[in-house]
């Protein structure tokens, strides 16, 4: 449930640090991270996400066994440059013209609904929630943004100097991954806490293989590797030894365009 836009590839792996989704570790820390937080909004169960490939065409991926069954749902999506899910059914689209749209899956096909234009000076978006997503601006403000039941949205700006933020993946209202944009590409947890964001810092971690991300909910999230594996993390509890643990469920997604 998250895009990068206007991104390129990841560079190569840095020794200093294995590289989630290249190495061997495949493996997050999470020591320390809040997860007690009660009951929270999931969004797809960790059971689906979408892509664009190569083709342009939107494809809805859900589990299947050790892997995941393919659904085309959509052609000609050349003119999308982010994709981001809110639930199983609903997805937004950033299109290159500016305009953000929310769509909707009916069981058969989707409906758009407009709800924004002038999306140009967005960056990074993710979704956390059917009402709730997270906007990084070229001004490197940090917003959340809620979208009414008429599809309508307002916005409460979080932070700031978030500039040099590689991409930023929600798993739930409260809790998303940013991947900076330092030599290692490190990794942190934020935690949308009361009075204000609250960083966790992942430890001994690199994203410098992977390219791209989406988020399924608080327990689950996906990245394609710049070698084109599909990994699948999953919380696991384990004292100190807690975190995302990564297996691979695919290969081939070098051709992959955008995942959300």
């Amino acid at each position: 449930m998250a895009a990068v836009l206007g991104i390129a590839a990841m560079v190569t792996v840095v020794a200093a640090a294995p590289s989630v989704a290249q190495g061997d570790k495949n493996s997050l820390s999470g020591k320390g991270l809040p997860r007690d937080r009660g009951a929270t909004t999931l969004t797809t169960n960790g059971q689906t996400f979408l892509e664009i490939n190569a083709a342009n065409e939107l494809v809805h991926w859900s589990r299947s066994g050790e892997s995941y069954a393919k659904q085309v749902r959509g052609w000609g999506w050349s003119g999308t440059r982010a994709i981001t899910t809110l639930d199983e059914q609903n997805f937004l689209e950033v299109k290159n013209d500016g305009r953000l749209s929310k769509w909707s899956w009916n069981g058969t096909w989707y409906t758009e609904a407009v709800i924004g234009w002038g999306w140009n000076n967005a960056r990074l978006i993710t979704g956390t929630s059917l009402g709730q997503f997270i906007e990084v601006n070229n001004q490197g403000e940090l917003a959340y943004w809620t979208i009414d039941g008429s599809n309508g949205l307002s916005k409460v700006v979080r932070g700031w100097g978030w500039g040099a933020t590689r991409s930023i993946t929600g798993l739930d209202p409260f809790l998303f991954i940013e991947v900076k944009g330092d030599a290692n590409h490190s990794v942190s947890y934020w935690v949308n806490a009361q009075n204000g964001l609250e960083e966790h810092a992942a430890i001994g971690s690199s994203f410098s293989g992977v390219r791209l991300i989406a988020g399924g909910d608080v327990d689950h999230f996906t990245v394609i590797g710049t070698n084109g594996n599909l990994v699948e993390f999953a919380w696991v509890d384990a004292g100190e030894e807690s975190g995302y643990y990564g297996t691979v469920r695919g290969w081939g997604w070098g051709g992959t365009r955008l995942i959300g």
